[in-house]
């Protein structure tokens, strides 16, 4: 399964027992004072106060609140296109004006016109960014980013999707919005997860971070008791587990360098991703494509693109890397890639 950007590699098995004991002792209870614990815990995790975080049921439920709130401020929403598409179908659901900006050639966000036509609005603004992008897994430079939001008017509110947040820290181009909210940036909110470099997608833990002021004006529209014991647990255990956690960034790495090797070994172009996927081209339809892959027990990406000749692949361990990387070369042999 290299098709839904999950952490082949698991969760910690601290934080599995961790949540196999919360099951057992009090899998019966309401999550009222783990939740409370874990919000400590957490804001302590990234020095800040509780009050600024935003939960939910996977970081999706933020991206709801925060859809939800602009729309009664009767926002407009801005987002390059692709990118992940949960905000948009939020937005949608709650009528607001929604405006998309391809990205470029190379499949850059095209922070210029997404600008431009922010500054066209003449009412609220809510902007879309996630950094590092889904599918395209590349960044945009920290530089670029954060001089426009320091420069943009109060009525324009940035979402900074940092579901990958993680796999990106070596890039220097890259710096998390968390920074700016430090500041006192009362128009930025990020959202993060547990589901990928935690390995918990199934475990629904997200959550998100902005200034007590805009954080306060978003939880109301946030659906509360969403958090259950099991995952409260394990959240709490992993990011007690820094052994686990770098050993799941170096995994992926790993499976990166498999893939990208034999990428360029058969020279089909890829974009330089800081996440746990890689977009790049494939050599047939993709239809055809996901089929040919399916019967060697392979799912990989669904369609993303303009183009119907990029796929994205999820990095599974190193040994589902060498299975994908031996069929892929297997596909150069029959003439399918």
């Amino acid at each position: 399964m290299l098709h839904f950007n999950e952490n082949s590699f698991g969760m910690s098995p601290k934080a599995l027992l961790a949540a196999k004991h919360a099951i057992e002792l009090y899998g019966n209870r309401y999550a009222d004072q783990s939740f409370e614990e874990f919000k400590v815990k957490l804001a302590a995790h990234h020095k800040v106060d509780p009050q600024q975080l935003i939960f939910g049921n996977g970081s999706t439920e933020v991206l709801q609140a925060i859809a939800t709130y602009s729309a009664q401020q009767s926002a407009s929403m801005i987002e390059p296109i692709p990118t992940f598409g949960d905000l948009k179908r939020y937005c949608e659901a709650e009528n607001l004006n929604i405006i998309q900006v391809p990205v470029g050639q190379d499949f850059e966000m095209n922070i210029a016109a997404m600008k431009k036509q922010a500054n066209a609005q003449t009412g609220p603004v809510l902007i879309n960014i996630c950094n590092p992008n889904n599918p395209t897994g590349n960044i945009v430079d920290f530089s670029v980013l954060f001089e426009w939001i320091n420069n943009a008017p109060d009525t324009h509110l940035f979402l900074l999707d940092e579901a990958y947040f993680d796999y990106a820290q070596t890039n220097p181009r890259y710096k998390s919005g968390l920074e700016l909210i430090k500041q006192g940036r009362d128009n930025v909110v990020i959202s993060r997860t547990f589901s990928k470099v935690h390995g918990m997608a199934g475990m629904r833990i997200g959550y998100g971070i902005a200034t007590k002021k805009t954080a306060s004006k978003i939880k109301p529209f946030a659906s509360g008791f969403n958090l259950n014991a099991a995952g409260l647990a394990a959240a709490s255990a992993a990011l007690d587990d820094k052994e686990f956690y770098q050993k799941s960034i170096n995994n992926n790495q790993i499976s990166k360098t498999l893939l990208i090797d034999t990428l360029n070994k058969l020279e089909l172009a890829h974009i330089p991703s800081d996440t746990n996927f890689v977009l790049h081209r494939i050599g047939q339809p993709l239809a055809d494509y996901q089929s040919n892959m399916r019967r060697n027990n392979i799912l990989v990406g669904r369609k993303m693109t303009n183009d119907d000749r990029w796929n994205r692949i999820s990095l599974g361990t190193p040994d589902e890397m060498k299975i994908f990387t031996e069929t892929l070369l297997a596909f150069r042999q029959k003439g399918w890639v």
